[in-house]
């Protein structure tokens, strides 16, 4: 059995494979913020491609119905490398992500690769994802990814 932080990591990566945005969102705490970037050594700096908070991300899934989207569906395997404390209450955990993309023929193909590094709040025996940075190695997105990595 994982322990509890990890579970959640996995538990979160499981909901944005099925989908289920408002079960990830009720695994974050009311201050989550999500981010998006990628290094370019062509600028030399950290490219950020999407920011919100928690109401942004409620808003960006509200909207998803109304994006053109890639056909087919995503799975995400994480694994979860280190877990450190961080402050009382307060944990950071870095975990390796690949999102493989399957079209609807069923021909899966990488189509990120990168990791997560997410700050858990635990207070009371309740672990919530306070902020998710994806880092990716990945700098080259199809178009029509509007669900969260």
């Amino acid at each position: 059995m994982p322990e509890p932080l990890s579970r959640l990591i996995y538990e979160t990566a499981l909901l944005l494979d099925a989908e289920d945005f408002p079960g990830f969102l009720n695994r974050c705490a009311e201050d989550f913020r999500y981010v998006i970037h990628a290094h370019s050594p062509e600028l030399g700096k950290k490219m950020i491609w999407l920011e919100h908070d928690r109401k942004g991300m409620h808003d960006m899934f509200l909207m998803l119905n109304q994006h053109v989207r890639v056909k087919g569906h995503f799975k995400r395997h994480v694994s979860v490398y280190t877990i450190d404390s961080v402050g009382p209450n307060v944990s950071r955990v870095h975990t390796s992500l690949m999102l493989i993309h399957t079209n609807p023929d069923g021909v899966s193909s990488l189509f990120a690769a990168g990791h997560y590094i997410d700050v858990i709040r635990s207070e009371e025996g309740v672990h919530s994802l306070r902020e998710r940075n994806v880092v990716l190695d990945t700098r080259d997105l199809s178009p029509g990814i509007h669900i969260p990595i």
